[in-house]
């Protein structure tokens, strides 16, 4: 039986063989590990982190991706001379966090970092600790960048609400958290801290949300506090690409940690797949490498190994219109993208758009497959229906990467 791309007839030079090879072996046929992550990173959307040192950046970060698994510290990397990127999943990034250093301590210009964010989705996240009422440094860069994109949201992250507690104090109701007896003094530095906020110029609009993360051994419970609100604040405010990333990976989430990383991968992957196959003919070889390095990728995850009997078997189980739909598909889009002005614009659109939905699903149907051989079941059962499940799922989230405006002020 023949695998999703076998279908098509290759140019001269090209053949099945270093096709295989890019699955089974993509580490020597498959882009450059930089390559695809670079790739990634150019489109991903990002969250532009502002805040005091120890303010709780960097465990917002690990709340929101749900990587606990993480080192958060050490996962940033320098990108301007006042910033740092931290990409999740590095390997092919499908959102990025922008940390800006140093406020209060030197003057800080964002011209820098506003040019970093060029052609990114983003939205500003600032985060200050709920009793720290000196907060000029943030708000001096926040006015600064809205004076120059006035309609850019804005969602002000109180942390450490802790801070605020009674000896012995455990976190009350979040509904109830402004009128709870006893934090009476919080309320009043949360009131004073989100006056100031919400003064700043520009239309766009200024929310705020309360959180609090805390180690298991603090004793708060829950641990997340808050985590929810913050997240349908992000999905909210956030340009319509990234809510639906954001939206995406909370689904994912379910207390299994490889079901987010695999859904996180995906995505990036996917992504990849859609930007090399928007050029003409590149996306014939280009895209099933991208694929292969998926598959594996995902393999790796669950600790599975790919070799040419579980290929074979996971083929079989996509069922034979599943694997002639791809490989006809895919033929057809290289070709039509060869067509003078048409496939220059809409069909190089039509090209990317089906190479990032099919690539998804076929993550999603691995991830079928590999999660049940890990646990031992029946591997190839449901595999064919996850790929065509993943497939509506994916459409869908094309349709949002064509639809969404380009450029910084997408809200």
């Amino acid at each position: 039986m023949k695998l999703p791309w076998q279908s098509l007839r290759l140019p001269k030079g090209l053949g099945w063989r270093k096709v295989m090879q890019a699955v089974l072996r993509p580490e020597a046929e498959a882009p450059d590990a930089d390559v695809v992550a670079e790739r990634a990173r150019e489109q991903a959307p990002v969250l532009w982190l502002l805040g005091k040192v120890q303010s709780g950046k960097s465990t917002l970060v690990r709340a929101i991706t749900g990587d606990s698994d993480v080192a958060i510290g050490t996962g940033f990397r320098s990108c301007t001379r006042t910033a740092r990127a931290y990409d999740f999943p590095a390997e092919a990034p499908v959102l990025r966090f922008l940390d800006t250093r140093g406020l209060g301590e030197v003057a800080y210009d964002p011209s820098e970092d506003l040019a970093e964010l060029a052609g990114h989705a983003h939205m500003v996240v600032a985060v200050a600790r709920a009793m720290d009422l000196q907060q000029e440094p943030v708000l001096n860069a926040l006015r600064d960048i809205r004076r120059r994109h006035p309609n850019w949201p804005v969602l002000l992250v109180q942390t450490c609400l802790h801070d605020g507690y009674p000896d012995g104090r455990d976190h009350p109701p979040y509904a109830e958290l402004d009128r709870s007896p006893g934090l009476e003094e919080l309320a009043r530095a949360r009131r004073t801290q989100t006056e100031a906020f919400r003064n700043l110029p520009g239309t766009g609009p200024v929310q705020v949300v309360p959180v609090d993360i805390t180690p298991e051994d603090e004793g708060f419970t829950p641990t997340h506090y808050g985590l929810d609100a913050l997240l349908d604040a992000l999905e909210n405010l956030a340009p319509e690409r990234m809510g639906v990333i954001l939206q995406g990976l909370r689904q994912s989430a379910g207390g299994d940690a490889r079901r987010l990383r695999a859904r996180s991968h995906i995505l990036g992957y996917a992504s990849v797949a859609a930007t090399t196959d928007a050029v003409p003919l590149l996306g014939l070889f280009s895209v099933p490498a991208v694929q292969g390095k998926l598959l594996h990728s995902l393999a790796s995850i669950y600790g599975v190994t790919w070799d040419s009997r579980s290929m074979s078997e996971f083929s079989a189980a996509l069922g034979s219109s599943t694997l002639l739909g791809l490989g006809l598909s895919h033929g057809a889009r290289q070709v039509g993208k060869l067509v003078p002005v048409y496939g220059q614009t809409a069909g190089a659109a039509a090209a990317a758009a089906t190479s990032f939905a099919t690539t998804y699903a076929l993550g999603y149907a691995a991830r079928h497959y590999l999660a049940r051989r890990h646990d031992g079941r029946e591997a190839t059962a449901g595999v064919e229906q996850a790929y065509r499940d993943a497939l509506r799922e994916a459409l869908n989230l094309a349709r949002h990467r064509q639809t969404e405006p380009s450029g910084n002020d997408t809200r």
